[in-house]
């Protein structure tokens, strides 16, 4: 009677580590889908804003052309972080050199901005709006997956089993760029 009761809280215990596991894994793809979302919004956006780049530095008959190659140089360094999330999804490590390179970028629209070449600014100041509404609506559902995943791994017992399987909170990203 003793080895019935021991084997059926032993599949009870097996049942639940296999369900919790699922659950866990299944979470966390979902924080890599939202991911991938966000990473396609900013691909299109890098990669209309380089074309624009190239189109004005082609002309070379503004003056000016020759300073928007600090901003070439900073959209091709957000693209590498990019792709290096892209190979280490949820790596908090990878993330925060996205969010640095992201900054980096409208750091230097805004100091083109500043500049006082016309012809550039309409441009740019059409790219840092379209990154203004396009990014923040693409973070909201992976900030809910990561809200989902996160709370996953904090809750009891399945903290325990996320623990054994080295599973590590996923990063949120703060994209606040305030006024240009």
């Amino acid at each position: 009677m003793g080895a019935l009761i021991f084997g059926i809280l032993l599949a009870l215990a097996l049942f639940w580590a296999v369900g919790a596991h699922n659950r866990l894994l299944r979470l966390r793809a979902e924080v890599v889908r939202q991911w991938s979302s966000v990473d396609a919004v900013w691909l299109r956006l890098l990669v209309r804003m380089q074309g624009g780049i190239a189109a004005r530095q082609s002309l070379a008959l503004e003056a000016g052309a020759d300073g928007l190659q600090a901003l070439q140089s900073a959209c091709d360094e957000l693209l590498e972080a990019l792709s290096q999330a892209r190979l280490q999804p949820l790596d908090g490590a990878c993330q925060k050199q996205v969010m640095a390179q992201h900054q980096k970028v409208v750091a230097e629209i805004r100091l083109l901005l500043q500049t006082p070449n016309d012809a550039v600014k309409p441009d740019l100041d059409i790219a840092l709006n379209r990154m203004r509404q396009t990014l923040p609506a693409a973070l909201i559902p992976y900030h809910v997956a990561v809200m989902a995943y996160n709370d996953a791994l904090t809750m009891r017992p399945a903290s325990w089993l996320a623990q054994r399987l080295n599973l590590q909170p996923a990063m949120r990203m703060d994209l606040s760029m305030g006024a240009a």
